[in-house]
């Protein structure tokens, strides 16, 4: 099922980049449930692209952080859940090309491994079409533009939270100031062969009742993401 080409100039304006070969962009949008080629080979070329832009993107702007809130910044800023989110102020979901069947299992919108996949391919697509200055750029204006409003918040979100702990640290200190109970963590799956997998870690609140996940390489780091996570959502809750 093709897109119009509307669907497709829109997309590619609110991306900021007009696409030189039509057909990467037209491949990157195929989610692998169509027949044929799909772009689940641009999604992991894309996901790599990603990772080096998102650290470079940190390591420049915050020459205060050590090794551990680099890692975990980028964990928060790659995951899934944060790619979805992206996608979806990109309205991606109108220029996806899905089968009729898969669509009607529910809106595309509330299909965020779909969204955050495709945002992957468009990555990986870009970087093919137009080279690594403009898969950085792109990266830079639409995925980390987040990051000021999110992760940086999530770093300083209160005078009983040092600047210099962990993640883990920072929500387990801001919940016993509130007299609130600690989160627990749970192992929800591994995806990968064994000497290079990716873990995902639930965060888990019993009051106020939140949950998020988290992804890494080891057990720690994905704990970290998923507590960032929570903290967003502290955040959030406490500003309105």
């Amino acid at each position: 099922m093709l897109k119009s080409q509307e669907a497709l100039k829109a997309l590619q304006q609110r991306l900021g980049y007009q696409f030189k070969r039509a057909e990467w962009l037209t491949l990157a949008l195929t989610h692998s449930a169509e027949q044929g080629q799909n772009n689940q080979r641009l999604e992991f070329l894309g996901d790599a692209i990603l990772g080096v832009v998102v650290s470079k993107h940190l390591f420049e702007l915050h020459p205060e952080w050590n090794e551990g809130d680099l890692s975990v910044g980028r964990t928060a800023l790659v995951c899934k859940d944060h790619l979805a989110s992206v996608a979806r102020s990109l309205n991606l979901s109108d220029a996806l090309i899905i089968r009729k069947d898969v669509a009607k299992s529910g809106p595309v919108h509330a299909m965020p491994a779909v969204l955050a996949d495709a945002l992957e391919a468009l990555m990986g697509a870009i970087f093919l079409d137009g080279g690594y200055q403009a898969a950085f750029e792109v990266a830079c204006s639409v995925i980390v533009q987040h990051e000021r409003e999110g992760i940086a918040n999530e770093f300083a979100l209160g005078e009983s939270i040092h600047p210099g702990k962990d993640p883990k640290t920072r929500l387990q200190e801001w919940l016993q100031a509130k007299g609130l109970a600690l989160p627990t963590y749970s192992l929800v799956k591994t995806e990968g062969p064994p000497n290079d997998c990716i873990f995902t870690v639930a965060c888990l609140l019993r009051k106020p009742a939140l949950s998020a996940h988290g992804e890494g390489r080891n057990l720690k780091t994905a704990e970290q993401g998923a507590a960032v996570h929570v903290l967003q959502q502290l955040l959030r809750e406490s500003d309105r």
